[in-house]
């Protein structure tokens, strides 16, 4: 089912490869008649009949977006049992990718400049009122320092059913997989927690505790870059 639209014309646009897929749809890297790079979204058909009113949410959230780091919704396909949207093509490998396929160990410069960079993203978003709700590391791009933030299908306008910081618990277990990725343990050490085995100071072990709500959390995303800023930089 994957596969069977490789090759194929959706509209005004050639699939040339699976990007990769979730559990509500499946990724294409597409390009148009004018051979510009796109993604392509379809949605899974039963989850988009079972998710009917939330549905709207990301293309709406998306049209009213405005920045290089989010990929930009470029228009909306409904034709031969194909509904998706058409966004923007972003360079880079996702976190995952670096973590998992290219056993990148992440410097603490980079640290730094990821977790800032990407605190910025959160900071734009809740200041235009939303709340992205699924911030990991399949759905951060690093491409030579630039940070991308993709996937909004879960996304949301901000009230007290979708409070801000929903997104900190993310942001602090994506930064765990950053530190982690220069842990090393051995064979016979047994797991501890991740503010025993991590190499931080008792001042970053807080800031993350916060950030993941084993301590009370911070009022904004300005608080959390405040700090963040100032505890990490190298």
């Amino acid at each position: 089912m994957k596969t069977k639209y490789v090759g194929k014309k959706i509209s005004s646009y050639t699939i040339d490869t699976l990007i990769g897929q979730g559990r509500y749809g499946i990724c294409f890297l597409a390009h148009s008649d004018d051979n510009q790079k796109v993604v392509l979204k379809k949605f899974k058909t039963k989850m988009f009949i079972k998710n009917a009113k939330k549905n709207e949410f990301e293309a709406v959230i998306l049209s009213q977006l405005q920045d290089k780091r989010i990929p930009q919704l470029l228009g909306v396909i409904n034709e031969k049992g194909f509904y998706g949207f058409v966004l923007e093509f972003k360079y880079g490998l996702t976190i995952k990718e670096l973590l998992f396929k290219k056993h990148h160990k992440f410097s603490d410069k980079e640290i730094y400049e990821i977790g800032s960079k990407l605190i910025g993203i959160i900071k734009y978003l809740h200041h235009n009122g939303v709340v992205h709700r699924d911030i990991r590391i399949p759905n951060v791009l690093y491409d030579h320092g630039d940070v991308t933030l993709v996937d909004f299908g879960l996304a949301r306008w901000s009230n007290n059913q979708y409070p801000f910081d929903m997104d900190y618990s993310y942001l602090g277990d994506f930064l765990l997989y950053l530190f982690y990725s220069t842990f090393e343990s051995t064979k016979r050490s047994k797991k501890k927690p991740w503010y025993v085995e991590l190499d931080l100071t008792d001042d970053q072990k807080q800031f993350l505790k916060k950030l993941l709500r084993l301590e009370p959390t911070y009022d904004s995303i300005d608080d959390v870059e405040a700090i963040f800023l100032k505890l990490f930089k190298c």
